[in-house]
């Protein structure tokens, strides 16, 4: 008998949810939540870069493909310009430098998204050769 007495005590001291646990669930669900939304923002910035920098390659990658099917031989210097792509503008330089080999040069392609001052998204090196219909 004293067992079932001993039960029905032990039941009606655990049927209900202490307000301290209620406490500790959400606080465990509020650190796991923050760090949730902290993941998800980084992954979202990583896409956002990692597309802007492919797009960017592509520009730089289109400009001296321009170089070279153009078919003239670029004087050293440097020229800017832009292109579209991606639904965005996407500002250029070149610098083209002279070689040892009189037959090559060094062009170096910065592509920026709008400030010309700000560090470029990336930077394309390549080298020309001289166009057979150049003069030396």
């Amino acid at each position: 008998m004293r067992v079932g007495v001993s039960t029905a005590a032990h039941c009606r001291r655990t049927r209900g949810v202490t307000l301290i646990e209620i406490l500790v669930a959400l606080a465990v669900l509020a650190v796991s939540l923050g760090a949730l939304i902290t993941a998800v923002s980084s992954q979202a910035r990583n896409a956002t870069y990692l597309a802007e920098r492919t797009l960017a390659q592509w520009v730089a990658g289109n400009t001296v493909a321009g170089f070279r099917l153009d078919g003239n031989w670029p004087d050293p210097g440097t020229s800017r310009g832009h292109s579209d792509m991606g639904g965005h503008t996407w500002y250029w330089q070149v610098a083209t430098i002279t070689t040892d080999d009189p037959d090559l040069r060094r062009v170096e392609v910065a592509v920026h998204r709008a400030d010309e001052d700000a560090a470029p998204i990336v930077t394309l090196v390549a080298y020309l050769d001289r166009p057979a219909t150049a003069p030396r």
